[in-house]
């Protein structure tokens, strides 16, 4: 799968990204504590890091225990494997790395961009504002997270013309 296509799906997927972005804190984890950490369900969980690892951007650790320094996210200094560890590629290094708003923006139509800004219009849309909540753009009472601000920010900086 090509880079562009892998972030495409995780602009479009803010849950999926965060299940990435906790790899990259935890550096070692597995779908229960990833279900914690993150709030999302354990179903849920698990797919994305099916989905992740057939993207080769989570791989399988081999070891057979797990030390507190290989595992961030640890509260013992050492344990036994018990459920099946991922960590982050260096791929899903760089993707991350990619994963701004300038990613972001060229997913989005000047319409969502729109929702961003006015108010207003948020009412009349909730599809487009159902969108922009699963990128991660909006928060669920409907206004702009930080990376939502920053996509707008971008937007007015390129002068698009969103007004």
């Amino acid at each position: 799968m090509e880079d562009a296509e892998i972030k495409k799906k995780l602009a479009m997927d803010h849950q999926m990204l965060m299940v990435l972005e906790h790899f990259q804190l935890a550096k070692l984890d597995y779908a229960k504590n990833v279900k914690i950490y993150t709030s999302i369900p354990q179903e849920n969980v698990e797919i994305y890091i099916e989905r992740l690892y057939s993207m080769e951007l989570l791989e399988k650790y081999s070891g057979s225990s797990v030390k507190r320094t290989q595992a961030k996210l640890k509260k013992t200094n050492e344990v036994h494997k018990h459920h099946t560890y991922y960590e982050l590629t260096n791929k899903g290094h760089y993707i991350l790395k990619d994963m701004t708003e300038r990613e972001y923006i060229k997913y989005l139509q000047v319409e969502c961009l729109k929702l961003l800004v006015l108010k207003r219009l948020r009412k009349e849309n909730r599809e487009k504002c159902a969108k922009l909540y699963d990128m991660g753009l909006m928060d669920k009472n409907y206004e702009p997270t930080s990376m939502g601000l920053a996509v707008v920010d971008l937007a007015r900086r390129r002068q698009i013309k969103i007004l």
